[in-house]
C-alpha cells in the first residue's frame, strides 16, 4: 500500500467546516460549492444548523482533484474518478514531466526532514523538488505511524500538520516533540482559536498557517537552516583574545532594571541586573589586583577579560528582555 493510497483511506471522525477546509486544500469557498452542486465530489455531512461538515476523507479527495487541476486536468473531466484513479493519474502525470534527478553535492550534509500529515504528503508524494539541502527521511500520515516507524537517528526538523490545534493539543504537540528529538519543529496549521495561537506564538516551535505548497515548505525548512547557521555563528563571534566590550548598562540603570521586575511578570530583569553587577564588580576586583605582583597581574588580567566578555554576553541577553518586555531605560 503506497503512502498516499493508506493517506485516503485514513478515516478521522474530526470535521471541518467549509472555511477551514479552504483554508487547509487551498481552494476558494465558492469553487468548493461549484465542485459539490455541479460534480458531486464530495458530499458533506450537515451539522444541525445545517452547516457543510466535511470528514478527513473529503479533505483528503479534495487535495487530490486540487493538484490533478493545477496540472492542468479539467475538474469535469476527473470529478467521476475513484480516489485510486486520481492517485494513478498524478503518478502517471508526475512520471511524464519528471526529467531532473536528483545529485547529491558531496560537500553538502542535507538536512535530514520528517513529515507527519494528511494532505502535506499527498503534496510532497507528487511534488519532488530537487534540493540537495534537504532530504526528506519519511512522510508519515499519523502521529502514531511516525512513533512506530521513526528514523532510527532523529532528524534535523519534524514537520507536523495539524488541520485544527485546541489549548488541549499543546501537550501532545510538545509529547510529540520531546518522542522526536528533532532539533526543531515545524507546524503547518488549519485553524486555532486566538488562545492556542498565543501560547504557540509564545513556544519553540516554528508556526506556517495552511494552505502550503511545497516549495513554500521548502524555503520554511531553509529559513530554519539558515537560523540556526546565523544562531551558531553568533556564539563564535565573541573573540577571547581581543579587550571585553564597554559596557552597555550603567549602575545606575541596572538597579533601575532590577526594581522594573516587581511590576511585570517576567523577573528576568531582575535576575539578569544582578548578574550583570557581579560580573561588574568581578571586573573592578581583576583591575585592583593586577597591580600586585607580576604572576597575580596576569591571572587576574586574564580573569577580568575573560569576565568582560561573560558581562558583554548578559548585556545582550538583558537587552533582548528590555526590549520584549517594552521597558524604559
Amino acid at each position: 500500500m503506497s503512502t498516499v493510497t493508506k493517506a485516503v483511506q485514513n478515516k478521522l471522525p474530526t470535521t471541518f467546516k467549509i472555511g477551514a477546509v479552504s483554508r487547509i486544500t487551498n481552494i476558494p469557498v465558492d469553487t468548493l460549492r461549484i465542485w459539490e452542486r455541479r460534480y458531486s465530489v464530495v458530499v458533506p455531512i450537515r451539522s444541525d444548523n445545517a452547516d457543510r461538515l466535511y470528514q478527513r476523507e473529503d479533505i483528503n479527495r479534495l487535495t487530490l482533484l486540487k493538484m490533478l487541476v493545477d496540472r492542468s486536468h479539467s475538474i469535469g473531466s476527473i470529478a467521476h474518478l475513484s480516489n485510486e484513479e486520481l492517485i494513478e493519474r498524478l503518478d502517471i502525470h508526475d512520471e511524464k514531466n519528471s526529467q531532473i534527478k536528483v545529485n547529491r553535492d558531496s560537500n553538502i550534509n542535507p538536512l535530514k526532514v520528517a513529515v507527519i500529515g494528511d494532505v502535506l504528503s499527498l503534496q510532497l508524494e507528487h511534488n519532488k523538488i530537487v534540493d540537495n539541502r534537504i532530504d526528506f527521511e519519511g512522510l508519515y500520515q499519523t502521529q502514531e505511524e511516525y512513533l512506530n516507524n521513526k528514523p532510527q537517528h532523529p532528524v534535523d526538523i519534524l514537520v507536523v500538520e495539524y488541520p485544527a490545534i485546541q489549548e488541549d493539543t499543546l501537550f501532545a504537540i510538545d509529547d510529540l516533540y520531546r518522542q522526536s528529538g528533532a532539533k526543531k519543529m515545524l507546524i503547518v496549521y488549519g485553524f486555532t482559536n486566538s488562545g492556542a495561537k498565543k501560547l504557540l506564538n509564545e513556544s519553540r516551535y516554528t508556526l506556517v498557517p495552511a494552505p502550503i505548497t511545497v516549495e513554500h515548505l521548502h524555503a520554511e525548512i531553509k529559513q530554519l537552516l539558515e537560523t540556526s547557521d546565523k544562531n551558531g555563528q553568533a556564539v563564535t563571534e565573541v573573540s577571547v583574545d581581543k579587550p571585553a566590550p564597554t559596557r552597555i548598562y550603567s549602575n545606575n540603570q541596572l538597579i533601575k532594571l532590577s526594581s522594573a521586575s516587581s511590576t511585570i511578570k517576567c523577573e528576568c530583569p531582575q535576575h539578569l541586573s544582578s548578574i550583570i553587577l557581579k560580573l561588574v564588580q568581578f571586573e573592578v576586583y581583576s583591575e585592583q589586583c593586577e597591580n600586585r605582583g607580576l604572576d597575580d597581574a596576569k591571572l587576574h588580567a586574564y580573569l577580568g577579560k575573560m569576565t568582560g566578555h561573560a558581562r558583554s554576553v548578559m548585556e545582550k541577553a538583558l537587552t533582548e528582555v528590555v526590549k520584549a518586555e517594552g521597558i524604559e531605560v
